[in-house]
């Protein structure tokens, strides 16, 4: 799991050694209403947020329902009576795989690399931005959705998740997930700007132009295999191996 502090590094810095409080005593609660051990939890914490390799025997459900809910209503009553940029608002991301747990420099893994680039997705952070009094934005592997969201366990809410696709070109990323904004409903939400800009369209196709009625548009023609005859009544023309250029 990756939770991730929006806007954190916009702070001051009176207010990121405030925020880092917030967000910690909010995880901690979450855990303690979930019956989480958060103490077996082998936890990598940076100034913003905090990654965390889960034991195997963890409640899932419970990780996706009773801590999710918690820590968000936790985080909302902390920033109804605050300015914008003092709120504390949480981007969370959960997958699942093999990864070294005890690497020199913390964890390595592809299941860690794809927890990290879920929870950087830009529909994800888009979503989030429309609802300004949420406070846990969530993003899960399509794994976890099969496994976990739309197994019917007792309160998670399958219909409040939507499947989208998250491509990160500089990361070499691209992946199917589901995202939820925690108590609110995404499903009427236009995101399809915030995909479109993650995704990007490649086309190789030249421009089409107007062919007059009877005529024929082609473009560069290798003819590798024999000579080449066009429209009606044409005489092939060109050798072997050779390219030809008609006119457009």
């Amino acid at each position: 799991m990756v939770a991730d502090m929006e806007r954190y590094s916009a702070r001051s810095s009176v207010l990121q050694n405030k925020a880092q409080t917030v967000f910690l005593d909010a995880l901690d609660a979450a855990g303690l209403a979930a019956d989480l051990d958060r103490g077996t939890w082998r936890r990598q914490a940076s100034g913003d947020g905090e990654l965390a390799v889960l034991p195997a025997d963890v409640d899932e459900p419970a990780l996706l329902s009773a801590f999710l809910l918690t820590l968000d209503k936790r985080l909302r009553a902390y920033n109804v009576e605050r300015q914008p940029q003092a709120r504390v608002r949480v981007r969370v991301s959960v997958h699942q795989g093999l990864l070294f747990p005890e690497s020199r420099n913390g964890f390595a893994g592809e299941a860690v690399n794809t927890a990290a680039r879920l929870v950087d997705a830009p529909v994800l952070k888009r979503a989030l931005r429309e609802f300004p009094d949420a406070a846990v934005a969530c993003i899960v592997s399509d794994g976890i959705h099969r496994d976990v969201i739309a197994g019917g366990y007792e309160g998670i809410r399958p219909e409040r998740f939507r499947r989208l696709r998250v491509v990160l070109g500089d990361k070499n990323f691209d992946e199917w997930a589901w995202l939820q904004i925690v108590d609110e409903d995404i499903n009427n939400l236009d995101l399809q700007s915030a995909t479109a800009e993650s995704v990007p369209v490649v086309s190789e196709r030249r421009p089409s132009r107007e062919v007059p009625p009877g005529g024929i548009q082609v473009g560069d023609v290798d003819n590798r295999d024999g000579q080449v005859a066009i429209g009606h009544g044409a005489t092939a023309t060109g050798g072997v191996h050779q390219r030809i250029r008609f006119p457009r």
